[in-house]
């Protein structure tokens, strides 16, 4: 044990981390809360606040981040309302319905529930006034949704909880969470569709959301914000085998950094995560995903063609290394195998032959009477004009401003200098800017523009730091900083979130 402690521990301080970055278990600490997982989170909080009463959460497949968003979510809560925020939380749902309002009742008011569901729901309505009365929220959470596909009396069950109201108010803010199949149940039952009013769907990662995911992941585990560990086509690939999962991702990059432990590498490439997802497929340190595309572009059945193809791909051995190694495989193998290639080098030699003959033995042609020569005649110089002498006024001016029209205009003048200076200016405020900004909450969003209502670019993580191209306030006198993000991209950060210091 002490000695598996003492790998770890070296494992993390070769890659400068302060704990794992990867680890499967839904961690609401390490949930990176933008692009879609931003709107949801601001829509559950949304429900929460203005006391909508329902809320249906579901997801194209599993491994989408549901779960770590709920918990996040709690966490967030707790944070906020300490004692006065009250939750259930259920993860596995499959039980009957009087067992579902037991343990919902238990969690809420902290008591043991009854054996009488009369009883629990009356003790279960007293615990959600009295934390309604201290100011404080409550929720409830059923995850793993699609579970109760098949149960519809659980379902109505739950659909009769969310009529817990009180003053006018409902008592708690319920939140359903699944599966695609969930979502379509839900469908079909309209006197609960209704009643979940605020509803989102989670899709698959885009490329880039899955580099910020892995980029995000490895900052909160203590990774230095100014350094790169996975390569550009390390992410590509982890993307492309995950199909945008977020747990899948996770569990990728996790194997990829432990091969590159074990390499004694700096950076995380293809070879790494080449490693990592045979290790997953349980074909060693094969690329399966990259022998069946070929098998369903080519047509190919037979395992030793993926076999070769898998080698090959891998900067392996060849077709005839490939039978020197397999003692099954004899000499008439590859004379089999170099069939195709010898017949066609013999039809090309014998069409080359016959050409040459042909060439030698045909009589040279004379050439026929109906061939037309065409000499090249000179073109007859145009007469020229008489020249005018003296021109009226008014021409000679017509003249001068059609030459001026005509002539191209130089580079360093007009509109060309307008936009050339101003690129070279920028450029300079760049170079010689000694400011940055640096992050000093959890997380901050980058917007494209000084306003709070702008779109977001992108969201960095506590010590980050940007450069300070410039700055400006917004209409209600908030302080915004110009940052400069990566190649000719900019940004704005906002003063609440990031402090501005000098280099």
């Amino acid at each position: 044990m002490q000695n598996m402690q003492a790998i770890n521990e070296e494992y993390l301080r070769y890659w400068g981390l302060e704990h794992h970055p990867f680890l499967l278990a839904p961690d609401g600490h390490m949930m990176c809360v933008t692009g879609q997982y931003f709107e949801c989170y601001e829509r559950l909080k949304y429900a929460i606040t203005t006391n909508k009463g329902g809320v249906l959460i579901a997801s194209e497949d599993a491994g989408l981040g549901k779960t770590t968003m709920l918990l996040k979510l709690i966490e967030d809560m707790t944070a906020d309302y300490g004692n006065n925020f009250r939750y259930a939380y259920i993860d596995h749902p499959t039980v009957t319905s009087d067992q579902m309002l037991a343990q919902i009742t238990g969690m809420i008011s902290g008591l043991k529930p009854s054996e009488n569901k009369l009883e629990n729901l009356a003790i279960l309505k007293n615990a959600l006034i009295a934390g309604k009365m201290e100011g404080g929220r409550n929720i409830i959470v059923i995850d793993e949704g699609q579970m109760l596909c098949e149960a519809r009396s659980v379902l109505q069950e739950l659909r009769a909880l969310i009529n817990l109201t009180h003053n006018g108010e409902y008592l708690h803010t319920f939140i359903l969470s699944g599966q695609k199949a969930l979502w379509d149940t839900l469908q079909e039952m309209p006197e609960f569709w209704q009643r979940l009013p605020v509803r989102y769907y989670f899709t698959p990662l885009r490329f880039e959301e899955t580099r910020e995911l892995i980029r995000y992941r490895l900052n909160k585990a203590g990774l230095d914000v100014a350094r790169e560990i996975f390569l550009e086509d390390a992410i590509e690939m982890i993307h492309k085998y995950s199909k945008g999962l977020p747990r899948t991702i996770i569990a990728v990059a996790d194997l990829a950094l432990l091969n590159g432990y074990n390499d004694k590498t700096r950076k995380i490439s293809f070879k790494e995560v080449s490693k990592a997802i045979g290790s997953m497929s349980g074909r060693g340190e094969s690329m399966p995903y990259v022998v069946s595309e070929k098998k369903e572009e080519t047509g190919e059945s037979s395992p030793r063609a993926a076999e070769i193809f898998s080698s090959v791909r891998n900067g392996g051995f060849t077709p005839l290394e490939y039978t020197s190694r397999n003692p099954g495989r004899n000499f008439f193998d590859t004379v089999q195998f170099m069939k195709p290639v010898i017949a066609i080098l013999l039809i090309i030699t014998f069409i080359f032959i016959g050409a040459i003959g042909y060439r030698m033995v045909s009589p040279p042609k004379d050439p026929q009477p109906s061939t037309v020569i065409i000499k090249e005649v000179a073109n007859p110089e145009p007469a020229k004009k008489p020249a005018v002498e003296n021109p009226p006024a008014q021409n000679a001016e017509e003249a001068g401003k059609t030459e001026q029209s005509s002539a191209q205009p130089p580079l360093d003048s007009g509109p060309q200098k307008d936009v050339i200076d101003s690129f070279r200016e920028e450029a300079k405020k760049r170079r010689e800017s000694n400011r940055y900004a640096e992050v000093t909450v959890d997380a901050a969003n980058v917007r494209s523009a000084p306003d709070l209502e702008s779109a977001r670019i992108l969201t960095i993580v506590r010590g980050e730091k940007l450069p300070i191209i410039g700055e400006k306030s917004d209409a209600d006198g908030m302080k915004w900083y110009k940052v400069n993000l990566y190649g000719s991209r900019t940004g704005w950060i906002a003063s609440i979130v990031a402090s501005a210091n000098n280099k």
